[in-house]
This record gives C-alpha cells, sequence and structure tokens, in this order.
C-alpha cells in the first residue's frame, strides 16, 4: 500500500511538472521543470523493480540530454517577445496533432486492458525481443514517438528562423 502511495505521488509530481514545461513562457524555467520530472519518473522506475532504467533516466536524460537542452536555450539566446507570433495553420497543426497522439495513446492504453490476462508480467532481459517486440507490436506508437521528435526540430528551427529575424530588424515590427 505504501509502494502505491508513493508510485502515484511522484506521478503526479511527473504530470504537474510535465504541464508546467509545456504552459510556462520562460524556456530555463520549462528546462529545469522537465528535470524534475525526469527524476520523478526516475523515481517511479525504482518502484517498478527497474533501477537500471532508473539510473539511465537520471544519468542520460535528466543529465546529458537536459545539459544539451539548457546550451539550445543559451545558444539560441531566447529573449521574452510582447507577443507569440502565431498562425492558424501552426495552431491548428498543433491541435490535430496533439488530438492525434491523444487517440493513439488512449487506443494503446484500451488495447492493453483488454489483452492483459491477469498473469504476473514476464520480462525479458534479452535486445533481440525487446527490439522485435518494438518494431512488431509497438510500431506505431514508436513511429508516433519519432514524428513527435521531427515536429520538435521543425519548432526549434523555427524559434531559431524568429529569433534571428527579430535580430536583423533590430526588435523592430
Amino acid at each position: 500500500m505504501f509502494e502505491y502511495l508513493i508510485f502515484f505521488t511522484f506521478a503526479a509530481i511527473a504530470v504537474i511538472f510535465s504541464a508546467i514545461v509545456v504552459i510556462h513562457r520562460n524556456p530555463i524555467v520549462s528546462a529545469l521543470s522537465l528535470v524534475v520530472s525526469f527524476f520523478a519518473l526516475a523515481v517511479m522506475y525504482v518502484l517498478l523493480d527497474a533501477p537500471f532504467m532508473a539510473a539511465l533516466q537520471v544519468i542520460v536524460y535528466a543529465g546529458a540530454i537536459m545539459v544539451l537542452f539548457l546550451f539550445v536555450i543559451m545558444l539560441l539566446n531566447l529573449a521574452q517577445t510582447d507577443e507569440p507570433i502565431s498562425r492558424p495553420v501552426q495552431q491548428f497543426l498543433g491541435i490535430t496533432g496533439a488530438a492525434g497522439f491523444a487517440i493513439t495513446l488512449i487506443y494503446y492504453i484500451l488495447k492493453a486492458a483488454v489483452i492483459h490476462t491477469g498473469g504476473p508480467a514476464v520480462f525479458v532481459a534479452d535486445a533481440r525481443a525487446i527490439g522485435v517486440t518494438m518494431f512488431e507490436a509497438y510500431i506505431f506508437p514508436f513511429e508516433a514517438v519519432s514524428i513527435l521528435l521531427l515536429a520538435a526540430i521543425v519548432g526549434a528551427l523555427i524559434l531559431s528562423q524568429r529569433t534571428s529575424a527579430i535580430a536583423k530588424d533590430g526588435g523592430a515590427r
């Protein structure tokens, strides 16, 4: 019972700080909130008897990836602007992508609930079996995540073009 309390507490922390990542305007606060979310996920991995995954979460994501994110934020020198430039096409694509991702997530959660047999979960330590499972049974979620990463790259390019355009005309609109 105590493990459930810890698990759901850190799950709530992860969800709250993930929402802060998306909602907050300051990129530094968003990046640091992402670090807190990564640490909460690491605690949940420990509670799920996956200490190696928890260590990887802390070392790779909270350590190396977040250093890269902060480096890119500092390199782009993202300054606060008066009003963010938004275009209706970008808003439509963002809402459509989020809805598609939510539908995919709900589909796979319901599929897992229907397929669940109630027996104990069997974890296979073989890398080949994990790869085959990931690319056969979970190819659609895998590709959805790759499309999300592609969208993040395109967003970073748009942000860098916007800041360079602002710098060229001296910030005048």
